[in-house]
C-alpha cells in the first residue's frame, strides 16, 4: 500500500508493509453474519445446512480416499473460508467441495489423482440418492469430462480468492499437549471425545471466529463437562492459553447446537438456492436493462440538438449542382478517343474503380466451372473489356478505347482458350483414371494378403490339433 502526502509543502511517499503470520484468518462476527449467500437471498439456516451437508461430503470423501485427518480438516477450513466471501448462489458447492479436498490432499502431501476425487463424489451422491444398483462413473464420457474441467476451474478460483493462503493450523497437537499437561493422556475415553468434538466444529463457522488454543480448550473442556470429569479450577487450566471461560462455553453451545439439529435435505436445499438464483438473475437483468435505458439529461439550451445531419438543405444543394454533372459538362472528346477538358488540361490516365477490382461472371460460365469441380474464378471472353483495363500502351491512348473495334482477336483468343481448356480436361480426367486404377490394385492385393494369412492360420490350427492328438 503506498500513500502520497505533502509535509511542509514536499511531497513525501509512504510505503506500507506486509506482515507475515502462520496463525489462522480470523473474521469479524458481523462480516460473518453478513454473508454473500445471504445478501443475495439465502437464509441463514439454509446457509448453515449447506455448509453442514458440504462438509460431511467432504469427510466421507476423504475416508473413501483414505486421506489422513489434517487433509479433511483443511478442505473444510478453505471451503469455510471461500464461501465467506462469495456466494452459494453463484458458485456450485459441490464443485468446491470437491476442490477443496483435491486442493488439500496437495498441500497436505497427500495427492489424489482428480479421477479418484469426481468417482468418490459420485459414488457418495448416488448412496445420498439411494440409487441402485451403483454404478463407476464412464472416464469416456461427456460427464467425467465436464466436472474434471468444473473441479479446475474452481481450485484456481478458490486460490485466486484465498491469496494463495492456503496455511491452516490445527487444534490437534493443542489437546495432546493439554491433556499431558493435565495429567490425563491416559484416559483415552476423554482424549477420543476431545477429538471428537473437534472434527465435529469443523461443520461449523468456528475456524472462522477463533484461534486453535480456543477451540482445542474449547473441546476438552465440554469433553470432561460429559464425562464429568473435574479438572483445575483453581486457576482455572485454560489461562495457560489466554483463553477465557466465556470463550469456551460460546464455542460449546456451537458444537452442542450442531447435535441438535435435523439432517439437511439436499433436495430442499436444492430448491432454495435454484429460487435465489432466478431472483438474482431477473434483479441483474433488471439492473442491466435500466443502465441501458438511462440516458445523459441535455442542457436547455441544446434541447433540439440532434447528432444526426440535417439531410434537408443538403438534398436541395443537390438537386442545384453537382460536381459529377458539371465535370461531365466540361469534358470533350476528340475523334481519336483522347479526351480533354475545355480548360486546355490533358485527362489523367485510365483508372479502375476500386468497388469493382474483377469483372463479373455470367452465370452460363460459372454453372460449367462449377460442373467441372473447379473452385477457382474463370472469366469469360466478353470480359476482356475489362481485362485490358489493366495494361498500358506506349502511346498513352486508353486501351479500353480500342477494344471496341477488335473483334477478330477475341473470336480467336476465345477458341483457343477453350480448346486449352478441353486439353487440361482431358488430361485431368486421365490422370484421375490412373489412380482409380492403381487404388483398386493396392486394394487386391491387401484381400490376397488377408487371404493368406487366414489360410496360414487354419494350417496352424489344423498342425495344433493333429499334435495334441498324437500326444
Amino acid at each position: 500500500m503506498v500513500m502520497a502526502t505533502f509535509v511542509n509543502g514536499q511531497h513525501k511517499t509512504d510505503y506500507g508493509h506486509i506482515i507475515l503470520e502462520t496463525d489462522n484468518v480470523l473474521y469479524d462476527p458481523s462480516r460473518i453474519e453478513n454473508t454473500p449467500s445471504r445478501v443475495d437471498g439465502i437464509s441463514k439456516e439454509d446457509e448453515r445446512d449447506i455448509r453442514i451437508l458440504a462438509c460431511e461430503m467432504i469427510q466421507s470423501a476423504g475416508l473413501l480416499l483414505q486421506l489422513p485427518q489434517v487433509a479433511m480438516a483443511t478442505a473444510q477450513i478453505l471451503f469455510h473460508r471461500f464461501y465467506l466471501v462469495k456466494s452459494f448462489v453463484i458458485h456450485n458447492y459441490e464443485h468446491l467441495a470437491m476442490a477443496s479436498i483435491f486442493l488439500a490432499a496437495k498441500i497436505e502431501e497427500y495427492p489424489r489423482r482428480i479421477r479418484d476425487v469426481i468417482n468418490v463424489f459420485y459414488h457418495i451422491n448416488q448412496v445420498r440418492q439411494k440409487t441402485t444398483p451403483i454404478q463407476v462413473m464412464d472416464f469416456t464420457g461427456n460427464l467425467y469430462l465436464k466436472q474434471k474441467n468444473d473441479i479446475i476451474k474452481a481450485e484456481r478460483r478458490l486460490l485466486k480468492e484465498l491469496g494463495f493462503c492456503v496455511h491452516v493450523k490445527y487444534p490437534h497437537k493443542v489437546i495432546i499437549v493439554v491433556m499431558k499437561l493435565l495429567e490425563q493422556s491416559q484416559n483415552t475415553e476423554l482424549v477420543q471425545q476431545s477429538w471428537n468434538f473437534m472434527n465435529d466444529a469443523l461443520r461449523t463457522d468456528i475456524f472462522l471466529r477463533y484461534t486453535p488454543d480456543q477451540i482445542g480448550c474449547a473441546c476438552i473442556f465440554l469433553a470432561a463437562r460429559m464425562k464429568k470429569i473435574v479438572l483445575p479450577e483453581n486457576p482455572p487450566w485454560y489461562m495457560i492459553f489466554d483463553v477465557t471461560k466465556e470463550q469456551c462455553l460460546d464455542i460449546s453451545r456451537t458444537i452442542l447446537g450442531l447435535y441438535c439439529l435435523p439432517r439437511p435435505d439436499s433436495t430442499k436445499l436444492l430448491r432454495s438456492i435454484n429460487a435465489a438464483r432466478e431472483a438474482y438473475d431477473t434483479r441483474k437483468s433488471f439492473e442491466k436493462s435500466k443502465r441501458e435505458q438511462k440516458t445523459p439529461q441535455l442542457r436547455p439550451d441544446t434541447e433540439n440538438f440532434s447528432p444526426a445531419p440535417d439531410t434537408s438543405k443538403t438534398t436541395d444543394a443537390k438537386k442545384e449542382s453537382s460536381p459529377i454533372s458539371d465535370f461531365s459538362k466540361s469534358k470533350k472528346v476528340d475523334s481519336n478517343g483522347n479526351s480533354d477538358f475545355k480548360n486546355g488540361s490533358k485527362s489523367r490516365k485510365h483508372r479502375p474503380s476500386p468497388r469493382r477490382r474483377y469483372p463479373s461472371i455470367s452465370p452460363e460460365r460459372r454453372k460449367r466451372s462449377y460442373d467441372r469441380g473447379h473452385k477457382k474464378k474463370r472469366y469469360s471472353s466478353s470480359d476482356s473489356d475489362a481485362s485490358m483495363r489493366k495494361r498500358r500502351y506506349k502511346d498513352g491512348s486508353s486501351p479500353h478505347r480500342k477494344a471496341r473495334h477488335i473483334t477478330t482477336s477475341d473470336s480467336d483468343s476465345s477458341s483457343t482458350s477453350t480448346d486449352s481448356e478441353a486439353a487440361k480436361e482431358e488430361a485431368r480426367r486421365k490422370k484421375h483414371e490412373e489412380k482409380k486404377k492403381l487404388a483398386e490394385k493396392q486394394r487386391l492385393k491387401e484381400t490376397i494378403r488377408q487371404m493368406e494369412r487366414e489360410r496360414d492360420k487354419k494350417h496352424k490350427l489344423k498342425r495344433d490339433v493333429l499334435k495334441s492328438k498324437h500326444k
